[in-house]
C-alpha cells in the first residue's frame, strides 16, 4: 500500500515532491516546457490551439509568465484590450524585468488612447533596457510628437517636438524601422529642413525600394527645393508602380503644369478625379490649368477654385488664387471678400495685402487702399530674404503713392524696390513699369533698370518669377508722359504696356499681360504657375 506521499500510476509507485522541494528547485521533467509549442502556434496565428494549450497548462505550469504574455497578445489581437492589459500585467508581476512585457503593455495603452500612461511605461522600459531599443525610442518619439501637437503652450510644444525628434533619431540609429524614418522626415519637413528630410527618406528606400508613399514624399520635397528634374524622376517611378496613386499623380501633374504642359496636367488630374474627386488641391490645380490656357476659361477656373474652397474652406492657396482670377475678371467686390478670408488665415502675407489694396483702389476706397499697401510694405520689410521677397509689393505701392500725390513716399518705395531687386533678374515687365515710374519721379538712372544681372543672378529668376503678382488698371493708352500716364503704367501685375497705340492694341496687350500674370499668380517650382504651397498640398 502506497503512503500519503506516494501514488500508484500504471502499476508503478511514484513519490510526490514536497512543497519545500517545489519552492526551492522547481525541477521539471524533460518535455514539460511547452513555451516553444505555444510560440509556434502563435506565430502561425492559430489562436484556437494557443488558447487550448494555455487553458490546459496554465495552472500546471511552474512558470506561466509566457502563457499570460501570449494570452494578452491574443486578447489584444481580438480587440479585448482590457483583458489583454490584465494578462500582460500578470506576466509583468511574475517577471518585473522583462522589457518585452513593458513594451507590449505600452503598445496596448497606446491603442486604447491612454497616451500619458503609455509614455510612462515606455520610459520605465527605457531605464531597464540594457541597450538602446529602437522600438522603445520610436514609441516615445511618437507619444511626444502627439503631445506636442496637443499642447496649449508654444514653449512646451517646441520642447516636446525637439525631444521627439531626438528619440526618432535614436530609433533610426538603433534599428531599421520604416515608420521612424517617415516620422523623422515629417518633423524635418515641418522645420523646412528639406535637404535633410530627403536624405532620411532616401535611406528609408534602402529598406523598402518600391514604397510608393516614400517615393512620392521624396518627389514633393524635391519640388520644395526647386529641383523639378529629380522630382520628375521620382514621381515617374511612382506612376510606373501605381498608375492610380492620387498623391503621385497630383504632384506629377503639378510638374507638367510648371512646364506649360497644361493638357498633360489636366489628363493626370482627370485620372485622379475618376477615383478620388473630393481632393481640394486637385480642383485648385484644375482651376489654374483652365486659367492658364491660351483662351482663358475664367468661368471654369472660378468654378473649380470655388469647389476647392467648398471641399476645404480653410484652403489658403485656393482662396488666394480665386482672388487673382476675380481680379482678372474685374470682379473686385468678390475678390475683396475672398482676400479678406485669405488674410484671416495668413495675416503675414504681403501679397494678400497688396492685392487687397488693388481691390480697394478699384472700388475707389483710396484711404483703406493706402492702409493695405502700407501694411503689405511693412510685412515685406519684416520678412527675411530666405522667407521670400516680392519687389513688386514696393513697386505697386510706389505707383499708388504717385497716383495719389504722395511723391516723397513714392520715391521711398521705389528706392526699396530697387534695393530689394539688386541680386534678382527682373522680368521685362517689372523693368518697363519701373522705368516709366522712374521718369515720372525724376529719379537718377539706376543700374538695375538698365542692365541685366549675370552669373549667379540667372539662377534667381525662378525665385522672382515664383512670387505672387496682382492685376491692375488697363484702361487707356496715350503718351507715357501725359496727364493720364500714371493710369497707363498702373499695371499691378507689372505687365508690359504700350506707350502709344489704339484701344484695340491696348486690349490685346492687356489680354497677353493677364495671361502672363495668370502664370505668375500661382507659381510652383521653377516657373510661374502655382504658389509653392500648392506643391505641399499634394499630400492629399
Amino acid at each position: 500500500m502506497a503512503s500519503a506521499d506516494e501514488i500508484v500510476c500504471n502499476g508503478h509507485v511514484i513519490t510526490l515532491p514536497t512543497l519545500e522541494v517545489v519552492k526551492a528547485v522547481p525541477i521539471m521533467a524533460a518535455g514539460t516546457n511547452i513555451d516553444w509549442l505555444l510560440h509556434l502556434y502563435y506565430a502561425r496565428r492559430d489562436f484556437i490551439r494557443c488558447r487550448l494549450i494555455i487553458e490546459r497548462e496554465l495552472h500546471r505550469s511552474l512558470n506561466p509568465e509566457y502563457m499570460y504574455f501570449v494570452k494578452g497578445l491574443i486578447d489584444r489581437e481580438e480587440g479585448n484590450n482590457i483583458e489583454a492589459l490584465r494578462n500582460l500585467q500578470k506576466a509583468l508581476d511574475l517577471n518585473s524585468k522583462n522589457i518585452e512585457t513593458y513594451k507590449e503593455i505600452g503598445k496596448t495603452l497606446f491603442i486604447m488612447g491612454r497616451f500619458n500612461q503609455a509614455l510612462d511605461i515606455f520610459r520605465e522600459a527605457e531605464e531597464l533596457a540594457p541597450r538602446q531599443d529602437h522600438e522603445i525610442c520610436h514609441f516615445i518619439g511618437e507619444l511626444l510628437h502627439r503631445s506636442a501637437a496637443a499642447a496649449n503652450q508654444l514653449t512646451i510644444a517646441r520642447q516636446e517636438e525637439a525631444e521627439a525628434k531626438m528619440y526618432f533619431e535614436k530609433a533610426v540609429q538603433a534599428g531599421k524601422k520604416l515608420e521612424s524614418f517617415q516620422r523623422l522626415a515629417e518633423i524635418l519637413r515641418k522645420e523646412k529642413d528639406y535637404a535633410r528630410a530627403i536624405e532620411v527618406l532616401e535611406n528609408c528606400l534602402l529598406l523598402s525600394p518600391e514604397n510608393i508613399e516614400v517615393l512620392t514624399e521624396i518627389g514633393v520635397l524635391y519640388l520644395k527645393i526647386n529641383d523639378s528634374q529629380k522630382a520628375f524622376a521620382r514621381l515617374s517611378e511612382v506612376i510606373a508602380l501605381d498608375r492610380k496613386c492620387p498623391k503621385g499623380l497630383l504632384a506629377y501633374g503639378a510638374i507638367l503644369q510648371s512646364r506649360n504642359d497644361v493638357d498633360g496636367a489636366l489628363e493626370k488630374y482627370q485620372e485622379i478625379a475618376l477615383t478620388e474627386p473630393d481632393i481640394p488641391e486637385l480642383w485648385n490645380n484644375i482651376g489654374l490649368c483652365f486659367f492658364k490656357k491660351k483662351q482663358q476659361k475664367v468661368i471654369a477656373a472660378i468654378s473649380s477654385l470655388r469647389k476647392s474652397i467648398w471641399l476645404s474652406p480653410l484652403n489658403y492657396n485656393a482662396l488666394y488664387n480665386l482672388s487673382l482670377v476675380y481680379i482678372t475678371a474685374q470682379q473686385y467686390a468678390s475678390a475683396f471678400h475672398t482676400l479678406a478670408a485669405a488674410i484671416n488665415l495668413r495675416k503675414d502675407s504681403a501679397e494678400c495685402y497688396m492685392l487687397l489694396g488693388i481691390c480697394l483702389r478699384k472700388l475707389e476706397d483710396t484711404e483703406n487702399a493706402f492702409k493695405a499697401f502700407q501694411r503689405s510694405s511693412e510685412i515685406q520689410q519684416q520678412q527675411s530674404a530666405d522667407a521670400g521677397r516680392n519687389p513688386l509689393v514696393h513697386l505697386n505701392f510706389a505707383l499708388f503713392c504717385y497716383e495719389t500725390g504722395r511723391i516723397a513716399l513714392a520715391t521711398e518705395q521705389f528706392t526699396r524696390f530697387v534695393s530689394s531687386s539688386q541680386d534678382l533678374l527682373l522680368p521685362t515687365e517689372y523693368k518697363f513699369q519701373a522705368t516709366k515710374l522712374k521718369s515720372l519721379l525724376k529719379i537718377p538712372t539706376s543700374n538695375i533698370l538698365t542692365s541685366t544681372p549675370t552669373g549667379a543672378a540667372s539662377d534667381a529668376i525662378d525665385a522672382t518669377d515664383s512670387q505672387h503678382i496682382g492685376t491692375g488698371n488697363n484702361s487707356s493708352g496715350g503718351d507715357g508722359m501725359s496727364n493720364n500716364s500714371v493710369d497707363d503704367i498702373y499695371g499691378i501685375y507689372g505687365v508690359k504696356r504700350q506707350a502709344a497705340g489704339n484701344k484695340q492694341e491696348l486690349r490685346n496687350t492687356k489680354a497677353r499681360a493677364l495671361a502672363t500674370a495668370a502664370l505668375a499668380a500661382a507659381p510652383t517650382t521653377s516657373s510661374a504657375e502655382m504658389p509653392l504651397e500648392v506643391n505641399a498640398v499634394v499630400n492629399a
